[in-house]
């Protein structure tokens, strides 16, 4: 029976970097990514993270504590993973435009892309675009998929993802799905339909699609759809692990690996 391996959405309860990193190093070699501190510092919440990036054209230690930290641990990785804060969930939050944010967010991103080239990180990104709020109820806007198509132009080795934490799970845009390589949705709540399994089943096995599948909790085991022997099915909590107990989750964890 194969073990899907665990992806890590990005945030954590650890109060310094060094915890942070000595997490990424123990828990997700396979795929490191670039932690997230919200309760520590205020300034590395998903919103403000962003506005600070698109301020600076790029992310320094007020935006990303942990930056200079996995830069040094991990800049030789064959592939690793940030997330950023996608613009229709921060247009949303600023009540203001999604046409209007989204040309500022590719800038910002071409300005941090070339931040970790002048690094030199050379091995595949993954880019996770974390839009909460989008789901069965709230369509992303018009437009999305020429902002999808203006981040990938930006060039580089990556395989570029979206996020909704939503308990309605949203449903899938034929244009998006054409430019995105990996999907994390919350099941945490509502089990997998049959139709979704029909889909998934055509979209990891035909298309090369990778699907992370959000239920990893503390408190329950997780069950697994029929499609989780797929090498492209992934699991991870339905959101980030800002607001769990680090012995919470390092039991979850042991549970998982027990399982």
């Amino acid at each position: 029976m194969r073990q899907p391996p665990i992806f890590f959405m990005g945030s954590l309860p650890h109060s310094t970097p060094a915890e942070a990193i000595e997490f990424v190093k123990k828990h997700s070699n396979h795929l490191p990514f670039l932690p997230q501190l919200p309760e520590t510092n205020p300034q590395e919440d998903m919103i403000g993270q962003v506005l600070r990036g698109i301020e600076l054209g790029y992310w320094d230690e007020k935006a990303s504590s942990c930056l200079e930290l996995f830069q040094n641990e991990f800049v030789d990785a064959e592939r690793f993973k940030i997330q950023i804060a996608g613009p229709y969930t921060v247009a949303r939050s600023l009540s203001t435009k999604f046409v209007d944010l989204a040309p500022q967010w590719v800038t910002f991103w071409r300005g941090l892309r070339k931040q970790l080239n002048e690094a030199s990180f050379q091995g595949e990104l993954w880019l996770q675009i974390d839009e909460p709020f989008w789901s069965l109820d709230k369509d992303l806007p018009d437009g999305y998929t020429a902002f999808l198509q203006a981040v990938k132009e930006v060039g580089g080795k990556i395989k570029m993802g979206i996020h909704s934490c939503a308990s309605k799970r949203p449903p899938l845009f034929p244009d998006h799905v054409k430019i995105l390589d990996f999907f994390a949705f919350d099941f945490s709540n509502e089990e997998m339909s049959s139709s979704e399994v029909a889909l998934w089943t055509h979209l990891l096995g035909n298309d090369g699609k990778t699907l992370i599948y959000g239920g990893l909790s503390g408190q329950q085991d997780l069950k697994l759809p029929i499609l989780a022997q797929s090498p492209q099915f992934w699991v991870s909590s339905p959101c980030g692990f800002y607001g769990w107990d680090t012995n919470e989750l390092e039991l979850a964890i042991k549970r998982w690996d027990r399982s």
